[in-house]
């Protein structure tokens, strides 16, 4: 398969970008129009936009260490425009995968590093006692862009080339 890189390097910069910006803005409606508690029923009892605020990780597990998922999220998005510009890959979804991670990790970094914690509010279960823990755009760009990743990976989907090509 042909690939242009400068091209699907462009995809991750777009999704990056996007992600960033839809995670930002949904985030700060949802700190402006509700209370943190609050909670909006959208399909009774299935889904509810609830205003959290979370200062752990994914299911606010570890709450209260920021500077341990500051230093962890700057240390993964370096990482990641590491690899993405030292591995070539044979599949443009790889540039996907990678746009949707940063996109992530970045948007809940910069809470991290504004507001001291994560604000959360997408409220999914089957009952009012059965719910999953509340998340956020940027957490469902990094989960499936792992996802993606994951795949990948296993399918044997990239391999390293030389770092210095057009």
């Amino acid at each position: 398969m042909i690939i242009n890189m400068k091209k699907d390097i462009k995809i991750t910069w777009f999704l990056w970008s996007a992600v960033l910006l839809f995670d930002q803005i949904t985030k700060y409606i949802i700190r402006e129009k509700l209370n943190l508690g609050d909670s909006i029923s959208v399909i009774h009892n299935i889904f509810h936009i609830t205003h959290i605020n979370n200062t752990g990780a994914a299911f606010g597990m570890f709450p209260n260490a920021q500077i341990f998922f500051i230093v962890t999220s700057i240390i993964a998005i370096i990482a990641l425009i590491y690899f993405l510009y030292t591995f070539k890959k044979e599949n443009p979804t790889f540039y996907i995968s990678i746009g949707l991670i940063l996109g992530g990790a970045t948007g809940n970094l910069l809470d991290r590093l504004i507001l001291r914690t994560v604000t959360d509010f997408l409220d999914f279960g089957i009952n009012p006692k059965i719910r999953w823990p509340a998340f956020n755009i940027a957490d469902s760009s990094v989960v499936i862009g792992f996802f993606i990743l994951a795949i990948l990976v296993m399918k044997g989907e990239f391999y390293k080339v030389n770092r210095n090509r057009s």
